[in-house]
């Protein structure tokens, strides 16, 4: 049987309680395959390395392009799978990218997080650690997954695209469009069958690898939340990057009132100095949308559709990461599951969008 690679990075899971403060501390980790080898036997073996020692929430490009760089130069016949281990903040931005990039691998990877300390009797590393080894070594489903235990026990696989960051109060993680891919029970995959959700086969028929990434990776893109009242006089253009994804309120809508309030002024302020403005996630507006909606893409933002939050930012920062130019077919192209099925609405519910019905 071949061994897993685990990657770790730090985070929580990486971390140790000390003086009432928590931080990333390099033999901590490796408590990981130290407790699993306690509860679970020897059986398999781990080649342990680790790149990054890091908090997550100080996750900035030159980490990943680190972590880039150590899977891009995976032999990866000479595992089973990867897991790697990453802090809960900013798991749902790195699980994206990870995603995006690297679905091609013919062997699975899986990403994992804990709520607590390893030592802490509290925590769900370990509990997630041995799901992704189920995850990995039944050989249903090859591709990039997020593996995490939530409140109620249940251990949920989540597409990597598709992850949302965890709620503050409860710190729970959700998928964008609500169905995680599965969860695995009995240490064996027992799959979601919604129909946000793609197949088995459809996720474990081969990829091409779509993306030449330029290294380092840098921050090309900027991301704005919009919220009332929010001021555009605020930002700073002149040291603004090649593009920004402004994410709308959910009726796919922002502000176009108001010179400094309004998404249109600000625009235009982007469009003197070259900047490329995206919106998401966007809807169609062919069966009817709100006015700002129509004002927003005819002023010319280019809109991505039924995608997340993190799973856009990190679409446009890798595509803006590449050594040729992005292009709108590149943009609307689905790397790796992080554009939902477009659906229409009728009367508030929503119906997954059939072929040849255009919402």
């Amino acid at each position: 049987m071949k061994k897993i690679l685990l990657i770790l990075t730090g985070g929580t899971i990486g971390s140790k309680l000390e003086q009432q403060k928590i931080d990333v501390d390099s033999q901590a980790a490796y408590w990981l395959t130290h407790l699993y080898r306690e509860k679970y036997g020897d059986s398999l073996e781990f080649e342990v390395i680790q790149p990054l020692n890091v908090l997550s929430e100080n996750m900035v490009p030159s980490y990943w392009t680190t972590l880039s760089a150590v899977l891009t130069n995976v032999n990866c016949e000479d595992y089973q799978g990867i897991i790697i281990t990453h802090g809960s903040d900013t798991l749902a931005y790195t699980s994206a990218l990870i995603g995006m990039a690297f679905h091609h691998l013919p062997i699975p990877i899986v990403l994992i997080a804990a709520n607590y300390p390893l030592k802490d009797p509290r925590s769900n590393g370990l509990k997630n650690f041995r799901s992704a080894v189920c995850l990995i070594i039944e050989g249903r489903a090859n591709g990039v997954f997020t593996v995490y235990q939530n409140a109620k026990e249940e251990n949920e696989v989540f597409l990597a695209t598709r992850l949302l960051e965890a709620d503050s109060y409860r710190d729970q993680f959700r998928s964008y469009g609500g169905s995680c891919f599965g969860r695995i029970v009995n240490d064996h995959l027992v799959l979601n069958e919604s129909e946000e959700n793609p197949t088995l086969e459809e996720v474990n028929q081969k990829k091409q690898h779509k993306l030449i990434l330029s290294t380092p990776l840098k921050p090309a893109v900027q991301m704005i939340r919009p919220y009332p009242g929010m001021n555009y006089r605020c930002f700073d253009l002149q040291h603004a990057p090649k593009a920004i994804l402004h994410y709308l309120y959910h009726s796919s809508t922002a502000c176009t009132e108001g010179n400094e309030y309004s998404l249109l002024s600000f625009m235009e302020q982007c469009r003197q100095r070259e900047i490329d403005v995206y919106v998401a996630s966007a809807k169609k507006i062919e069966q009817g949308a709100y006015v700002t909606s129509h004002s927003i893409l005819q002023y010319g933002a280019i809109p991505l559709f039924n995608i997340s939050a993190e799973a856009a930012y990190c679409k446009l920062f890798l595509l803006y990461n590449q050594s040729k130019t992005v292009t709108r077919q590149m943009l609307q192209e689905n790397l790796y599951f992080e554009k939902l099925p477009a659906i229409c609405s009728n009367d508030h519910l929503h119906h997954r969008e059939e072929p040849g019905n255009c919402c």
